[in-house]
C-alpha cells in the first residue's frame, strides 16, 4: 500500500508530462487554444504531484528530477512553441531566438530551483516558477481568443517573454498558494478564502478571469517585494538615526 501511495505522485508528473507532449502536437496543428488548455491542466497535474508527495510523505530525489524534466517539456518547450509557432515564426531566426529566452530562464529556473531546496516543503519561491509563467502565457491565449478572436498579438508577447523570463531567473520571492485550515482564526484564513473565491469564478469563467488572477498573482510578489526593500531601507535607516543617538 505505501509503495502505492508513493507512486501515486509520479502518475500526476507523468501526466503533466504527456499533456505537455500533447500540448505541443496541438501547437503543430495551429490549435493554439486547445494547446494552451492542455498546458493549463498540466499546471494542475503538477500542483497535485507535489501535495500528494507532501501529504504521502513520499519526497524522492528520484521525483524532484522526475519533476523538473516533466516541467521543462510542459511548461518551457510547449509555451515557447505556442508563442513561436501564432505570433514569430514569419520573421526568422530572430523569432525563433526571442522564443528561446523563455525556454532558456525556464530551464535556468528549475536547474536552481533543484540546487537550493531541499525535502518538499516550501515556504516562498525564488524567483517566478515556471508553472506559473507557462500559465500566464496559456490563459492570455485563451483570454485573447475570447475577447479578441485572435491570439496573434506580438506586441503583448513582447512584453510578456523578456517580463516572464526576467522574473523567473529573479530573486523575487513567491509565496506558495496557501490552504484553508479550520483550526485558525478567520483572520489567519483571510488569504486562503480570498484563493479560494478566485478559484470558484476562474472555475465558472475561466476564459475571461483565468489571465486576470494569474497576472494578480505575478505582480502581487514583485509588489510585495518592493514593499520588503522600502521597509528593510527605513529599518536600516531607523537604526542608523538610533545609532547615532546612541554616540552623541
Amino acid at each position: 500500500m505505501k509503495n502505492k501511495l508513493q507512486a501515486l505522485p509520479h502518475f500526476f508528473t507523468l501526466s503533466n508530462l504527456f499533456l505537455g507532449f500533447w500540448a505541443i502536437l496541438f501547437v503543430s496543428r495551429d490549435n493554439y487554444v486547445t494547446a494552451a488548455v492542455c498546458i493549463i491542466f498540466a499546471g494542475i497535474c503538477d500542483d497535485l504531484d507535489g501535495r500528494i508527495a507532501r501529504l504521502t510523505k513520499s519526497f524522492s530525489k528520484f521525483g524532484k528530477e522526475l519533476d523538473s524534466l516533466a516541467d521543462s517539456i510542459s511548461f518551457g518547450v510547449a509555451p515557447a512553441f505556442l508563442v513561436y509557432k501564432s505570433n514569430f515564426s514569419q520573421i526568422g531566426p530572430w523569432g525563433t531566438v526571442f522564443c528561446f529566452i523563455f525556454l532558456l530562464a525556464g530551464i535556468f529556473r528549475l536547474a536552481r530551483f533543484n540546487v537550493i531546496t531541499k525535502g518538499f516543503k516550501k515556504s516562498t519561491y525564488r524567483g517566478l516558477p515556471i508553472p506559473i509563467a507557462a500559465v500566464t502565457i496559456s490563459s492570455f491565449v485563451l483570454f485573447a481568443d475570447f475577447y479578441f478572436n485572435t491570439i496573434e498579438i506580438q506586441s503583448v508577447f513582447l512584453i510578456f517573454i523578456p517580463g516572464l523570463s526576467l522574473l523567473m531567473v529573479s530573486s523575487i520571492g513567491y509565496e506558495p498558494i496557501p490552504k484553508l485550515n479550520f483550526n485558525r482564526s478567520l483572520k489567519s484564513n483571510i488569504k486562503p478564502l480570498a484563493y479560494f473565491v478566485c478559484f470558484v469564478f476562474i472555475f465558472f469563467f475561466p476564459r475571461q478571469l483565468f489571465f486576470p488572477c494569474v497576472l494578480a498573482y505575478v505582480f502581487n510578489g514583485i509588489i510585495m517585494s518592493l514593499y520588503a526593500l522600502v521597509r528593510a531601507d527605513n529599518d536600516t535607516a531607523e537604526t542608523q538615526v538610533d545609532e547615532e543617538k546612541i554616540v552623541k
